[in-house]
């Protein structure tokens, strides 16, 4: 792919947003609002969607080079995802008091750092040292599938995926797996990666351009989603059928930005936004923490002025936490790293991921 979706880009920064969103919204409230909790959950899938969409378009449709695409993906990902278990780490380790579900421990560390998914017995689920960090254990499972299969075509691939991702979240659905690492690998939000691969593959043949009505009709598919995403009852944030339709808005949304990617105007800010998503999304939660902390050290919490106040703050600052250390630390990382990415000669090619 020799350039890159604006309609994609500005997606990557409303998904990072949606999380960003959720903890300022949850922070100080007790009793937690389950739609506060799903804005995050939808941002996480939409990040997956287009994931899944990404990798299609980028490979290309025919075999492409696993080993300089895994490396890619491990320049792209690893580093300041690392330095932020590492940060994180050390903080518990000398000031254990700053956290309310999390301790140091280094066996959880070693795994953390590996990608490895276990039960946190402090924060209560499958999540490593940063919590976080429970997406990016998928993202790097999916990566490492998707490289496995180098040598199938970009039809092919996608098939094999979403039969491998569906056959196993139909077994955790029917079987309840009880060890981690089954309860981990066997649940529906592989599925994500599918949808978004699906999407993929429709742009990359270029099979259709929709119409008008087509283009009314998964919006209004789309917003149904995002109803019944947001709004379906349910005694927890990750229930099924909320995925489901969380999962409806965020293919929507990626089918018609790419649909309509000519007619988008340049955002130059919901562009950077979508270049810093990374970065928002894994320091976000430090920022937010702080400044929510310090702001209802001194303002009422019950409140419900100060409490708007105090929530859209903190995402604005967040937001522009992450531009800076997109700029700072992670862009520079990645140039500096880049000789580890760099193509071989003589060997097939994989385009920029």
């Amino acid at each position: 792919m020799t350039g890159r979706y604006r309609s994609v880009q500005y997606l990557r920064g409303v998904a990072a947003t949606l999380v960003v969103a959720s903890h300022a919204f949850l922070y100080p409230i007790a009793d937690k609002p389950m739609l506060y909790g799903r804005w995050g959950w939808l941002g996480v899938i939409l990040f997956f969607v287009i994931s899944g969409f990404i990798m299609v378009t980028v490979t290309g449709d025919d075999r492409f080079d696993g080993r300089l695409f895994i490396r890619r993906r491990a320049v792209r990902v690893i580093p300041l995802y690392w330095a932020v278990t590492l940060f994180t780490a050390g903080l518990a380790l000398w000031a254990p008091s700053l956290f309310k579900t999390m301790t140091f421990d280094f066996s959880q560390l070693w795994r953390s750092l590996l990608f490895i998914p276990f039960f946190n017995e402090t924060s209560g689920g499958i999540h490593p040292i940063y919590k976080l960090g429970w997406t990016l254990n998928y993202e790097v499972y999916f990566y490492l599938c998707f490289a496995l299969l180098w040598f199938l075509g970009a039809t092919a691939r996608v098939v094999t995926l979403t039969v491998l991702f569906v056959g196993l979240a139909v077994f955790g659905g029917v079987a309840k797996p009880s060890s981690d690492l089954a309860i981990f690998y066997t649940s529906f939000m592989p599925l994500a990666f599918c949808a978004g691969m699906g999407l993929g593959l429709l742009a990359l043949h270029a099979t259709f351009r929709a119409s008008t009505g087509l283009l009314i009709a998964i919006g209004v598919l789309g917003f149904s989603g995002l109803v019944l995403g947001l709004a379906w009852p349910a005694t927890e944030v990750e229930d099924w059928t909320a995925f489901l339709g969380c999962l409806l808005f965020a293919s929507a949304a990626v089918f018609l930005g790419v649909q309509l990617e000519a007619v988008l105007p340049k955002i130059s800010l919901l562009e950077r936004s979508g270049d810093a998503s990374y970065s928002t999304y894994l320091s976000h939660i430090y920022v937010v923490g702080a400044l929510s902390w310090l702001a209802y050290a001194v303002l009422p919490s019950g409140n419900g002025v100060v409490y708007m106040a105090v929530a859209i703050s903190t995402i604005a600052c967040a937001s522009g936490v992450g531009l800076l250390l997109h700029r700072s630390l992670e862009v520079p990382l990645g140039r500096w790293l880049a000789p580890l990415s760099a193509r071989s000669q003589g060997r097939t090619s994989a385009a920029k991921a």
